[in-house]
């Protein structure tokens, strides 16, 4: 069907294009948003250290099991591409391959996970 069609070409281009652009202000507006966070902490650090005042902790929002969350999305992913591979009779060694690239990913993610767990102390017990 659009094999025939010369404009669908330029189509996709233009698609492309415009999804990219879309991308841009968001990028600027959260990059924009975080400095002017950090610049708000400099000043409530700079203003504490000048009265005297105990320096304030800033803790940092992140999830601390955000690679967690992560890798499963990639194991997931993966498993879900060779499953509709395999559900849909295909069994194409291609599709497979490709659905493996997620899964390497996903346990790649998994490890990171567990090595930053254990450097950070969360996973040795206390006396």
């Amino acid at each position: 069907m659009w094999q025939g069609d010369p404009n669908f070409s330029v189509v996709l281009i233009v698609a492309i294009v415009f999804s990219s652009l879309i991308a841009i202000p968001i990028l600027i507006g959260s990059l924009i948003y975080r400095n002017s966070q950090k610049r708000r902490e400099a000043e409530l650090i700079r203003l504490a250290i000048e009265k005297g005042q105990p320096v304030p902790y800033f803790p940092d929002i992140s999830s601390k099991y955000g690679t967690l969350k992560v890798a499963l999305v990639w194991l997931g992913g993966g498993i879900g591409w060779i499953f509709m591979i395999i559900v849909g009779e295909i069994l194409d060694w291609v599709g497979v391959s490709i659905g493996i690239v997620p899964i390497f990913i996903g346990v790649a993610l998994l490890i990171g996970w567990m090595v930053e767990k254990s450097s950070n102390g969360e996973g040795q017990k206390s006396a």
